[in-house]
């Protein structure tokens, strides 16, 4: 495997992510739709990162700003190329971003189903918090 290039990512990899996401087990109450990338990448471009290697994605990231705090969501790397330190890069730069913004607290949207993030995630001194949970709905157009 080449180096990894980490860039924003364009219209053109919104398919690849998609079938990237697709692929490992995570909970979504919505299907991941081109035009709902399209929208955040309107939105806020330099918060929607792709890992690249060897002339294609193997990785992604999408940072949250809300004018206070930062959050990280979606980070996923291939199955195959993982410990190899992608995640490590994407997070290293989404929260160099959302620094940037002011950030001095991000938090970490993570799925307990899934096992490797767990323990990823306290390597980077991210700490669960037991005390809030996270309430969603669905809402129509």
């Amino acid at each position: 495997m080449s180096d990894v290039t980490i860039r924003e990512a364009v219209p053109a990899d919104f398919d690849t992510i998609i079938a990237m996401w697709n692929s490992i087990d995570r909970h979504t109450a919505l299907p991941d739709e081109p035009e709902y990338l399209q929208r955040f990448h309107d939105f806020s471009p330099d918060l929607f990162l792709v890992a690249e290697a060897d002339g294609r994605i193997v990785g992604s990231v999408i940072g949250g700003w809300d004018g206070w705090r930062g959050h990280i969501a979606r980070l996923v790397t291939d199955p195959a190329l993982r410990r190899k330190g992608i995640a490590q890069e994407l997070v290293s730069e989404i929260e160099s971003r959302l620094r940037g913004r002011g950030a001095r607290r991000i938090d970490a949207l993570v799925d307990r189903r899934s096992p490797p993030a767990i323990p990823f995630w306290e390597a980077g001194d991210y700490v669960p918090n037991e005390e809030i949970i996270q309430f969603s709905r669905n809402v129509d157009k």
